[in-house]
C-alpha cells in the first residue's frame, strides 16, 4: 500500500461529501476541514518516523461512530482512512 492509496481516500471522503444530502453545515465544514488537515498530512513524507497527529486520528474515529447510522458510506470511507494511516503507522 503507497501513500497514493490514502491520497484516493481522501478523494473518496471529498466525494461522499458532495453526494451526501442531510448533513448539517456545521458537520460538512467539519468534514471538510478534515479532509484538508488529511492533504496537509499528506504533503508531508510519509513512511518510518512519519507521525499524525492524534487529535486527527481522534476526530477521524469520533466521525466514523457519529456517522455510523445516518451516513454509512461516509463512514465507512473515514474508516478506510483510519485503516490507511494505521497501515503506516500513523
Amino acid at each position: 500500500m503507497s501513500d497514493q492509496k490514502l491520497r484516493e481516500t481522501v478523494e473518496e471522503i471529498r466525494a461522499e461529501l458532495a453526494r451526501t444530502e442531510g448533513l448539517s453545515e456545521s458537520s460538512r465544514s467539519s468534514l471538510q476541514q478534515l479532509a484538508d488537515d488529511l492533504e496537509s498530512l499528506l504533503s508531508r513524507p510519509l513512511g518510518p518516523g512519519a507521525q499524525a497527529d492524534e487529535s486527527l486520528r481522534n476526530r477521524l474515529a469520533d466521525w466514523v461512530r457519529e456517522l455510523e447510522a445516518s451516513h454509512p458510506a461516509l463512514s465507512s470511507t473515514i474508516g478506510n482512512v483510519i485503516d490507511t494511516l494505521a497501515f503506516f503507522g500513523l
